[in-house]
């Protein structure tokens, strides 16, 4: 595995325990002030970005799960 794919896959844990942990409600009791504030600010780009790869993976598996394109199904135990 890359660094970054170690990077990506340790912050989605992290996240996921984090949103394991608290609910949105006691979020803004329970973190700081200036963590409350950079996630205000940065949501909206990270939202967007997540959305995109999302999109790209859910776009690539959709393909890859489509029946073939010249309408032949294969069949296996012919004989």
């Amino acid at each position: 595995m890359s660094e970054l794919s170690d990077r990506f896959q340790q912050l989605l844990s992290d996240f996921e325990d984090i949103t394991d942990e608290v609910t949105p409600a006691e979020a803004p009791v329970s973190l700081d002030d200036p963590v409350l504030q950079k996630f205000w600010r940065i949501w909206p780009d990270l939202s967007q970005w997540a959305g995109s790869l999302w999109r790209e993976l859910n776009d690539d598996i959709d393909e890859s799960a489509s029946p073939a394109a010249d309408g032949v199904t294969d069949v296996g135990g012919s004989g």
